[in-house]
Order: C-alpha cells, then structure tokens, then sequence
C-alpha cells in the first residue's frame, strides 16, 4: 500500500541535497577528466586520484535522479499535463542558456552551426555547446512516461522491485538489440542506468522506506554523537561504493545479459544520512550556502557548460586561473552562481507566462 503522505524531508534539505550534488558534480566535470582540459592546464598530484574519486563523486547524478522520482510521487497532480509543464519548465531554462552560449561561441570561436544540428541541441540530442545537459535529452521521454508508470506501481513493493530493477531493463536491453540509431541508442543506455534509480526514488516515497529507517534507527540507539557519527560514515561510504562495486552483472540463460545499478544502494543511504545530519548538525552558515546553491543548481549546471563546450579554449583558462583545486573549485561556483541568479530572474518571468497561456497554474507545486 502506497503512502499518500508528505516527504521525508522539506524544500529547504532538498535544495541542499542538491547544492552538495552540484558541488560534487562541478569537483567531478572539473577535476576529473584531464582530457577534457585545454594546453596549459595541469594538476599532476590530483591526476593520480582519479581513479579513486571519479567514480565516487559522479553519485551526484543518481541523487538527482532519486530526487526526480522521490518528489514527482509527491506532486498533486501525476498527469501528463504536469508533465508537460515539467517538461517545459526545464526547456525553457536549458534554452535561456544555450541561445546566449550559441551565439558567444558564434561571435568568439566563429562557430557555425547547421540548422539540423541546432535543432538537435535544442533538445540536448547534440552537444557541443552544452556539454553535459544529456539529462535534458533523458528528462523529456522519462516526464513523459512517469504518468505511465505510475499507474502499475506502489500496488505491491515486491512486484515493484520486480519491475524495476529486473522487468524494466530486460525489456530495454531487448529494445536496445533491434535498434540500430544512434541517437535512440544513446536514449536506451540512460534509461537502463537511470531509470531503475529514478523509480527506486519513487518505491521510496511510496512507502514511507526512509520514515521507516529512521524509526528502526530510532529504536536501536537516540544517542546524538552517536548518530552523527553513524550519518558521516554513511554519507563518505556510500559514494566510495560506486568505486568499489559500481554495478552487480546478471547472465541468464535465453535472456540477454544485463547489470543492476547499485546506486539504488549508495544513493538513498547518501541521502538518508545527509538528511539527518542536517537535522542534528546546527551550522546555519554552510546550510545556508548549500540552499542558494541547490535553489539555482539547474541554471548553475547549465552555465558550467561554458567552461567545457565549443567555447572551451576561451573561458576554461578563467575558470583554471586560481591553479589551487579548492580556489578552483569556489571561483567557478562563483562564475556560474552569477549568470545563474541573473538569468533566473528572466527564466522564471518566462515559465509563468507560459504556465498562464497553457493553463498549469493548477500544478505549481
């Protein structure tokens, strides 16, 4: 039976799950990948960890899955109208972005752009402007089905799990064997991996998992130093999971073979242990950093893009001046911060006028 109730956390944790996932992402695209650096940049001491941290820090992703599926079974009303206001919601700021980095990489990079491959990244299905919005290409067929799924799930936890992380990514794989396009391939391979993380969000919202936790949690100890204790295990083991067993393979006879994604493990336990350590950790300071960083996180990714895309060779060396990783990794939150606050302004004015032409005042929430 499926809970009706509120979420396990409010819209202020929320944004400082995501304000952590932004940082984790933003130490992810920077330090991770040296290929993607231009001449002159180099930082020896931290290529060595790589191995250690890449893996680890790219968590950020599934939490913002979790996070999707976690607060869409909270939304009112499920229908395929809040899916399209969702959907256009998140196009409108992707487009705010990419319209003015379009034309920055036009004027400074003389980068030309054919109208079909316009087109494409209008929709994230090409990218060599905005790098790393592939969740924009994801984010649209996945609101569009949610409504879908909804409809056969939360009935019975186990037939859930079923579906989920057995049913789901068999089907996709054998869709995946007969396709032969690449960018619908490329659609598939999100879907397998993200999706099962996406759900698991919505399994535990449906039935109350992280309430239920925190009472069994409860009865085993309310000691506080203890408790934190525990959460701060949790929150640095969970990610260095992904590192040590990323994914279990599964092989079947007569049945194509296949991976379950462990982070519908890592994620939930990241989160349940961030959660609490905000309710029991008092630093106003830092909560209210990581709140203003989750509140503009979706505009804040989207600017990052500047630093990696056609526009590279320009504007990375600004991000890379200060050379110290930590100074690095505060002055770009500080360069997308910015544009990410200004544009808000213009994204939000946009989105209302169309939730008032289109008639989705109603699924505000």
């Amino acid at each position: 039976m499926e809970n009706c109730g509120s979420p396990y956390f409010d819209k202020d944790t929320t944004n400082i799950l995501k304000g952590i996932a932004l940082i984790m992402m933003f130490l992810h695209h920077f330090f991770t990948f040296p290929e993607w650096w231009t001449d002159g940049i180099s930082y020896p001491s931290i290529e060595k960890l790589i191995p250690y941290f890449r893996s680890p820090l790219k968590l950020c992703v599934p939490v913002f899955c979790f996070l999707t599926g976690y607060l869409y079974f909270f939304g009112k009303n499920k229908s395929f109208k809040y899916s399209f206001k969702k959907i256009t919601d998140i196009l409108i700021a992707y487009w705010s972005v990419f319209f003015i980095f379009a034309i920055i990489a036009a004027v400074l990079v003389d980068y030309k752009y054919t109208p079909t491959n316009f087109v494409k990244e209008c929709f994230a299905l090409y990218r060599p402007t905005m790098y790393f919005c592939w969740y924009v290409m994801f984010y649209i067929p996945l609101m569009a089905l949610l409504p879908l799924i909804k409809k056969f799930m939360l009935k019975n936890i186990h037939i859930d799990l079923i579906i989920t992380f057995l049913l789901i990514p068999l089907t996709l794989k054998y869709i995946e064997r007969c396709v032969h396009n690449d960018i619908i391939g490329h659609l598939l391979s999100y879907f397998e991996e993200w999706l099962p993380i996406v759900l698991t969000g919505c399994i535990f919202a449906g039935y109350d998992l992280f309430e239920k936790t925190y009472n069994l949690n409860t009865k085993i100890t309310k000691n506080k130093a203890l408790n934190i204790t525990l959460y701060l295990l949790l929150a640095f083991a969970s990610p260095m999971g992904r590192w040590a067993e990323p994914e279990i393979a599964l092989s079947f006879d007569r049945l194509p073979d296949f991976k379950i994604n462990t982070d519908a493990l890592y994620t939930p336990v990241f989160i349940y242990a961030v959660v609490n350590l905000c309710k029991l950790i008092d630093f106003k300071a830092v909560k209210f950093i990581f709140k203003k960083l989750g509140k503009y996180s979706l505009p804040m990714w989207f600017v990052s893009c500047i630093f990696f895309g056609n526009c590279k060779s320009v504007f990375q060396p600004l991000l890379y001046y200060p050379h110290n990783p930590v100074l690095v990794t505060v002055w770009g939150l500080i360069l997308c911060f910015i544009p990410a606050y200004i544009l808000s302004f213009g994204i939000k004015a946009i989105q209302n006028l169309k939730n008032k032409i289109f008639g989705l005042n109603r699924y505000l929430k």
